[in-house]
C-alpha cells in the first residue's frame, strides 16, 4: 500500500467515525427531550394495566423513541416499547400480533409497523393509563 493510499484511508476514518459522534449541542439537544419526556410521563402516567381492548380504528401517535400513546374505547394508554422498531419516526400504521382472534393488546404482544424490514419489530413491555387531559403549563399560574 502506498503512503498516499494509507493517507487517504486515515482520513477516510477519521471522517466515519466523526460524522458517527454527537456534537455537545446535539446532546444538550437530546439530554432536553429526555427532560421534557420524563416531565410528562411523571404528570401524565397513571397505573399500570395488564391489556387494553382498542377498537379496530383506534388513535395512536408515537411517544419518543421507544413509546406510543393509543386510544382504548375513549381511553389513552402509553405501551412501552422495547425492540428494533422507532416509534417516533417508523409507524404509518400499527399491528399487533399477540393472541389468535384477539383485538387486544398486552405486554409481551408485538408490535409491528406498516412495512416491517428485516425483524423491525418491538415487544410490549408495559401498558400504563394516560391522562391525555393533564395540565401542559404547570409554570403558568
Amino acid at each position: 500500500m502506498t503512503r498516499q493510499s494509507l493517507l487517504f484511508l486515515t482520513m477516510l476514518s477519521a471522517c466515519i467515525l466523526a460524522a458517527c459522534t454527537t456534537t455537545p449541542e446535539q446532546q444538550a439537544a437530546l439530554n432536553q427531550e429526555a427532560l421534557r419526556l420524563e416531565a410528562e410521563i411523571a404528570k401524565r402516567q397513571g397505573e399500570s394495566v395488564n391489556r387494553i381492548c382498542p377498537l379496530g380504528s383506534a388513535d395512536w401517535k408515537p411517544f419518543g423513541s421507544d413509546a406510543l400513546l393509543i386510544e382504548a374505547k375513549g381511553d389513552w394508554y402509553k405501551i412501552d416499547l422495547i425492540g428494533t422498531c422507532d416509534p417516533d419516526s417508523a409507524f404509518g400504521a400499527i399491528a399487533n400480533k399477540g393472541s389468535i382472534g384477539s383485538s387486544c393488546i398486552e405486554r409481551g404482544d408485538t408490535i409491528l409497523t406498516a412495512l416491517p424490514r428485516d425483524h423491525e419489530r418491538c415487544t410490549i413491555t408495559a401498558i400504563h393509563q394516560w391522562d391525555d387531559t393533564a395540565a401542559d403549563d404547570e409554570d403558568g399560574g
